[in-house]
């Protein structure tokens, strides 16, 4: 796990001591809205969504976590119950450490503890970057920009990026409908920016893509 490189020895040892796989189907809850927190969750394979209740009622993606990412720290240092809750897509398996363990881990690894705690203000940040794209940005500027930062996090050659997640549980991420999303990526695509197959998104025109960001358009620069 990125996060735990570094560290020494001793403290992955400690941290062993409290770890175990745990796999979860399609769609299965790795914990509920309300539960008590057990430990922090290492993506191992597959990936997971974090779920919320919009002010109208309805369930909501907040975050989308791949592997190598991990989930539950909240929990982990406040030990409230969950106001969130999470489920698996696809199929998935997870490292689940002992709240104990990993609390036991930052208490002696100053290193570990900095890192942590600069993931979180990371993740902060680009919660606060979403929220501000979706209270007001039109429909192509949420997906570009959610594009772009997904270039951005993950740079390959060939400029392509593989969705974590069904487009249905994107729309929900991004606050569209899976018809308005699906919309959007047609428009990008007769535009000659992008090409889809699948999950699999090549960004043919990235400066044209990042013009999105100020036209404000809904699929269409001009």
């Amino acid at each position: 796990m990125p996060i735990l490189r570094g560290c020494e020895d001793a403290v992955l040892e400690l941290l062993e001591e409290g770890a175990h796989f745990v796999r979860f189907g399609s769609g299965a809850s790795v914990f509920e809205r309300g539960s008590m927190p057990t430990g922090l969750f290492f993506v191992h394979s597959g990936a997971v969504r974090l779920m919320s209740l919009c002010p109208e009622g309805r369930p909501k993606v907040v975050e989308i976590f791949e592997p190598g990412g991990m989930f539950g720290e909240i929990g982990v240092f406040t030990g409230q119950r969950y106001r969130t809750w999470t489920q698996a897509i696809g199929a998935v398996v997870l490292i689940h450490v002992a709240r104990e363990r990993m609390l036991e881990a930052v208490a002696v690894d100053n290193a570990l503890c900095n890192r942590m705690l600069g993931a979180v203000c990371a993740r902060t940040q680009r919660l606060v970057d979403a929220i501000s794209s979706t209270a007001s940005g039109t429909a192509s500027v949420r997906v570009a920009s959610y594009l772009l930062e997904q270039l951005g996090r993950s740079p390959r050659p060939d400029a392509c990026v593989v969705l974590p997640a069904p487009k249905k549980a994107i729309a929900s991420l991004l606050n569209l409908t899976p018809e308005t999303l699906s919309r959007v990526l047609r428009n990008m695509v007769e535009e000659g920016v992008i090409t889809v197959g699948g999950r699999r998104i090549h960004v043919r025109n990235r400066p044209l893509l990042a013009a999105m960001l100020s036209s404000g358009t809904d699929g269409t620069i001009t």
